[in-house]
């Protein structure tokens, strides 16, 4: 972290300077301790600026703003070490921001509760990057992803083993704040395991003819869904055991998915 007490440092970049005195004050006054409002930045050029002289942990970041915005920008000037919290009055944004693993994703007007989430996962986050555990990990997924080779197993590595996975054995990749939990069959028991690398990660490297991303948090296995539930929500249950939540715009394209690929059997 930045500061010297340990603060978590955050460097707020919105074109109106209404939201950004209104985004300060909450953060000020409603979210956790173990915060510091570094600067504040109007523009994308003024947000540059400010990240190589401060070197914030976080930024929390509009998306549409005038002459270049969020996406642009973070493509100009990576890589990029601080973590992003997208806050933004349009809700379309969502799957390209958790693409680019942002932290978390917050709409304009802005909930309390929602902020004060994303601040504790913010800070989880950046905790869980500094063991070694976290850094390892993340170095074997991304390195898998980075071979750019077909492949039919995982590595899973903790300070304790390493497991190699078949990917047909995963049932579900569920992100839980700023971790990842997987549950997997191994040795005839089901098991799960806790990793730092973000759901998108895991996304990019499984194959895309066997996985589907259901919810912002949860990436599934279709040749394991055994029945797809619709009330006043949209479920799909895993292996007779597991029932996960779908996103309501994501079940008209997950039953597609799901003929197209050869995994519909009476399951909706």
């Amino acid at each position: 972290m930045t500061s010297g007490n340990n603060n978590i440092s955050i460097l707020i970049v919105d074109d109106e300077k209404r939201a950004c005195n209104n985004l300060k004050t909450l953060l000020n006054e409603y979210a956790e301790l173990g915060i510091q409002i570094a600067g504040v930045a109007n523009s994308t050029s003024e947000a540059d600026q400010l990240i190589k002289t401060l070197s914030p942990d976080a930024v929390f970041l509009d998306i549409d703003m005038p002459n270049e915005n969020a996406f642009h920008f973070l493509e100009r000037i990576k890589p990029f070490e601080f973590e992003v919290v997208f806050v933004t009055a349009y809700d379309e944004y969502a799957v390209k921001a958790f693409r680019l693993n942002a932290v978390d994703y917050i709409l304009k007007p802005i909930s309390i509760a929602e902020l004060r989430s994303a601040v504790q996962k913010l800070k989880e986050k950046i905790k869980y990057k500094q063991s070694n555990t976290a850094n390892t990990s993340f170095i074997d997924i991304a390195s898998q992803i980075g071979k750019k080779v077909k492949q039919n197993k995982i590595i899973l590595r903790d300070n304790q083993s390493t497991e190699m996975i078949d990917f047909r054995d995963i049932y579900y990749i569920e992100a839980q704040s700023s971790y990842c939990k997987l549950l997997f069959r191994k040795d005839n028991h089901d098991r799960e395991s806790v990793m730092s690398s973000p759901l998108s990660d895991y996304e990019e490297l499984l194959p895309p003819n066997l996985f589907y991303r259901i919810h912002k948090s949860y990436l599934i296995n279709c040749a394991h869904v055994k029945k797809m539930l619709k009330d006043d929500a949209h479920y799909v249950v895993i292996k007779d055991e597991y029932t996960l939540p779908v996103s309501r715009r994501r079940y008209p394209p997950l039953v597609e998915f799901l003929r197209n690929n050869g995994f519909y059997n009476n399951k909706v």
